[in-house]
């Protein structure tokens, strides 16, 4: 029994089996809410300590109670853009031919001159093992700009009209554009899709943007994921200025947590935005420190990485490393143990994104940086057949040595749904059934740790959220099941049957 028994609950969720990820007490019977905190929890049979007369009692029919699912690292904007495009992904689309039937049904749909977007290919997964042409493109609808985004966001296809009204083909040089071998002109294949390719594409109108969100909004929730941390490297005032209209709306039901850029930290502190702006609704969480991503070079000078870093970690800010191989990793380890000499304080925090390949004779230096790894299993999962390399997602190795781990989907590069990540965080197996490595699978209560408190702990918000502690915020998820006592194969089975925000029921299935 809770100590806070016998104060009366605005809502009582009962009948479950309650998984709090607080060692103080693992697990519970029910959990009482008053207002937008946990009040307290208790034993299937406690409903009389905490009802009242204008107690809520919600029956959970045997269901699962755990914390909210926190997504660690995501891009909801763009996941907004993409629910509102074509989706082409290879769930969707197996062959040129598919994507330019698919175009051309919306262009059909399209007043004439207006965009038509369409996102996710995998030229891996495509019958002709290539991305198509701007002139397969133009076969499927030439009186239309066509966009067709690659699943990683990374690299994009544009038809002749589009690439004529960007004038992208005059400001590209080297090898971002492709030029068709025998014509001599550009194939419409643009990669690195950096600020100037999607400065020079209009954007999504306001109304759009509200229309995307709101979809977004619903994926999440669906899910069980009531927080989100937008670890996009262009975030800035804009960005925050948006996200703040956005949940003033009621778009956005899920708590946020913004990582700016790291390249901009001047602005950002003209615009008055320092670590930990905001409130529990949306809140500065650090920067993203990417120059990888942001001056398209793929292994910038070191010396820049750490006078970046040095630079932010001065102003304030916790850091998250942008680490897309082992180079990059190598590279941000160096720069933690250089501001852990140069300006030590006590709680750094630093994060290191994605580290997807991560050897062995790494493992104990990330641990002695104190770093938390920001990861995707569910890469794995989606885009594991193509893989050809060791070291990949080592969870259990990293967990064993005492290393940070949250999990995230990276969305919208795979699926919001944390249960692929969990899932393949334990089984270790690819959407074909292919299996990586299995000694690197962890538990599902591991997992789900992981994507729980270990999320609340990488944005510094483990005091609020990611356990179901009483005076903790009130964000849970209901599941249909136990996925600690579920077969592993079957963990894609699972269900959200109820998402609450805050004490609020924000989604019910």
């Amino acid at each position: 029994m809770d100590a806070r028994s016998g104060t009366t609950a605005d809502v009582v969720l009962c009948n479950a089996t309650v998984i709090t990820m607080d060692g103080a007490r693992p697990r519970a019977g029910l959990a009482a809410i008053r207002g937008d905190r946990i009040l307290a929890l208790g034993d299937r049979d406690d409903l009389g300590l905490f009802k009242g007369a204008g107690t809520r009692v919600i029956d959970c029919q045997g269901g699962t109670i755990i914390p909210g699912f926190n997504d660690a690292h995501c891009h909801p904007l763009a996941l907004a853009s993409n629910l509102l495009s074509l989706d082409c992904s290879p769930r969707t689309v197996s062959s040129i031919r598919d994507i330019q039937a698919q175009i051309r049904q919306r262009a059909e749909k399209t007043r004439e001159g207006q965009w038509v977007r369409a996102a996710g290919y995998d030229e891996f997964y495509l019958h002709e093992k290539r991305p198509p042409t701007r002139w397969e493109l133009d076969a499927a609808s030439p009186r239309h700009p066509v966009m067709l985004v690659h699943r990683t966001g990374q690299n994009c296809v544009l038809n002749s009209l589009a690439l004529r009204l960007t004038g992208i083909s005059a400001k590209l040089e080297g090898s971002s554009l492709h030029l068709d071998r025998d014509r001599g002109e550009p194939d419409g294949l643009v990669s690195r899709v950096d600020e100037e390719v999607r400065s020079a594409i209009p954007s999504m109108s306001e109304e759009e943007a509200e229309e995307g969100m709101k979809l977004v909004n619903r994926e999440y929730l669906s899910h069980g994921v009531t927080s989100l941390q937008d670890t996009s490297w262009t975030n800035g005032w804009r960005h925050w200025r948006v996200w703040r209209r956005l949940i003033e709306r009621g778009y956005v039901s899920p708590r946020v947590s913004l990582f700016l850029g790291a390249q901009s930290l001047d602005e950002h502190r003209e615009a008055g935005l320092s670590m930990g702006s905001g409130d529990d609704r949306l809140r500065v969480a650090g920067v993203k420190l990417a120059l990888d991503e942001s001056t398209g070079c793929p292994h910038p000078p070191l010396e820049d990485i750490k006078d970046l870093a040095l630079r932010a970690h001065k102003a304030g800010f916790r850091i998250a490393f942008h680490v897309s191989d082992v180079p990059n990793l190598r590279d941000s380890l160096v720069a933690i143990q250089s501001i852990w000499r140069q300006a030590p304080r006590a709680d750094h925090r630093f994060r290191l994104e994605h580290c997807a390949i991560c050897p062995p004779d790494l493992w104990l230096r990330l641990k002695a940086s104190h770093a938390v790894v920001v990861t995707q299993p569910s890469f794995l999962y989606f885009m594991g057949d193509k893989y050809q390399t060791d070291y990949l997602y080592p969870l259990a190795s990293l967990k064993r040595r005492g290393v940070g781990l949250a999990l995230s989907s990276d969305s919208p590069l795979v699926p919001t749904n944390p249960l692929f990540g969990i899932y393949t965080a334990v089984t270790r197996r690819t959407e074909s059934g292919q299996r990586f490595d299995p000694g690197e699978g962890v538990s599902a209560a591991e997992a789900l740790e992981m994507y729980t408190l270990g999320g609340a702990y990488a944005s510094s918000e483990e005091d609020v959220k990611g356990s179901i502690t009483p005076g903790k915020l009130a964000d849970l998820a209901v599941l249909n099941s136990d996925p600690t006592t579920h077969a592993p194969e079957r963990l894609l089975e699972l269900g959200v049957a109820l998402t609450i925000v805050g004490g609020r029921i924000a989604w019910e299935g």
